[in-house]
């Protein structure tokens, strides 16, 4: 735990800057030549210099910036030219799915590739092989594990890692680990670790928990702010307007004018994509599903047969649209509004990348009304919209009640409810021979306290 905390600005880096004017290790620099890496995105040229100097940072930026070079390539320089124990685990990165947790592990193999330094993947859906083989690999002393939360703490917990001795520790998409329930896992990794340590935390916003961990784990970190960048210029977006119940038709509607290859289909819970899979299939598309219910093996193979071809639609919730590097996507599919307008960002963000052109179709039903008016006021104007097919209609939003016809709606539902349990009482007691007769049509006596409602304020 450290005493102060202070976030400093990061090195001001010039407008373009080659990876070769860093002090990179050569061999890095060896696999970024080989790699046709030249010039650094603007995160990357922010946060090298700091992080080669071995001070904390903090780096505010989306998907798609370039923020896992950002912190390989100085990591394997540091882990190069410093001395460490054989049998430690030197560096830890933690990321909140399988998926980005693989894709970081592709990118290490890519970058250390003539450095020498070895790195392992740690997550969970494989079966005991894998789990055996990730312990052999702790104990034997691995430079760099990329790791998601569930799994390494199942290894902590059977004593198969030691973090006492991890001198660096690397927090990708934090935000993200916090929305699914992970804040107290990082707090007990971060309590593991020796009180020497780099810690450094990559986010696409920063909320107060994740300011919190910053100020108690972290000291003097220098913080880089990219701004929240907007869809590429070469998306072609537009929406939908109709109804919850004509979307489907409306997406039959989109794959009749182009055989549909190459397209990722979003839907925000598991239950929807499952259904829409289904429908698709029933129609005779060639598509698959991609959530978390799904095993690691089954994952694998659906994106290995997105990847190939052999899959023209991919049906998927959230999960894809972080982590997920695949260039030639045609188009992407909102089936409803994404709630957090940089979430549509990083849906949309799947396709037109390397240059490509792409499209981006929302939909838009009854209850995304809000949703929409946040990503257009994100994107700073309207989105175009798209005339409906032939027998659907256009959504109309709901218009919002006032508190005070809200609560009169509510008094009136109590007088309703109140006269029907007088009715229900009376006929009771004129079917009762044995009982004192009451009159069927009393009309009560309320004074103007008795009639408001308990609940009106």
């Amino acid at each position: 735990m450290t005493d102060t905390h202070s976030t400093a600005p990061a090195p001001t880096c010039s407008p373009e800057t080659f990876f070769e004017e860093l002090p990179l290790s050569d061999d890095v620099l060896d696999a970024l030549w080989d790699m046709r890496f030249e010039k650094c995105t603007p995160i990357q040229a922010q946060c090298i210099p700091p992080i080669l100097e071995g001070r904390d940072l903090i780096g505010i930026a989306q998907t798609g910036t370039g923020k896992t070079a950002a912190y390989l390539l100085p990591m394997l320089t540091l882990l190069a030219r410093a001395s460490h124990d054989a049998d430690a685990v030197n560096c830890l990165i933690m990321a909140p799915t399988r998926e980005l947790a693989q894709q970081i592990d592709q990118a290490l193999q890519g970058f250390a590739y003539y450095t020498g330094i070895n790195g392992v993947a740690v997550y969970g859906g494989n079966d005991g092989v894998r789990f055996e083989q990730e312990r052999k690999s702790f104990q034997q002393g691995a430079d760099i594990v990329v790791a998601t939360p569930g799994r390494l703490i199942t290894h902590l917990q059977l004593g198969n890692l030691d973090l006492s001795r991890t001198t660096h520790l690397i927090l990708d998409e934090a935000d993200r680990m916090l929305d699914m329930g992970f804040i107290d896992d990082i707090r007990f990794l971060l309590k593991q670790l020796p009180p020497k340590r780099q810690v450094i935390l990559f986010s696409a916003t920063m909320p107060d928990e994740i300011g919190a961990i910053a100020k108690e784990f972290m000291s003097n970190p220098a913080e880089v702010r990219i701004a929240v960048s907007k869809p590429a210029e070469k998306i072609d977006q537009s929406i939908y307007v109709c109804r919850n119940t004509d979307k489907m038709a409306v997406v039959g509607h989109i794959f009749s004018h182009k055989l549909p290859e190459r397209v990722i289909l979003f839907a925000s819970s598991k239950a929807c994509v499952k259904e829409i899979t289904a429908l698709l299939k029933k129609r005779g598309f060639n598509c698959a599903q991609m959530h978390s219910d799904l095993s690691q093996k089954e994952r694998d193979e659906v994106m290995l047969a997105f990847r190939q071809r052999k899959t023209g639609i991919l049906v998927a919730t959230d999960i894809v649209s972080r982590g997920i590097d695949i260039d030639d996507i045609q188009m992407v599919i909102n089936y409803d509004c994404p709630r957090d307008p940089e979430d549509y960002v990083h849906r949309i963000g799947r396709t037109a990348r390397a240059g490509r052109e792409g499209n981006a179709v929302t939909l838009v039903g009854e209850r995304d009304f809000i949703a929409l008016r946040k990503i257009e006021k994100l994107l700073g104007g309207h989105i175009r919209r798209n005339p409906l097919p032939e027998g659907c209609h256009e959504a109309v939003e709901r218009p919002k009640q006032s508190p005070r016809r809200a609560s009169s709606n509510h008094r009136d539902k109590e007088r309703k409810t109140k006269g029907a349990t007088r009715k229900a009482t009376d006929v009771q007691a004129d079917g009762n021979t044995h009982g004192t007769h009451r009159p069927r049509h009393r009309k009560p006596t309320r004074n103007k306290e008795q009639g408001e409602s308990s609940h009106h304020p």
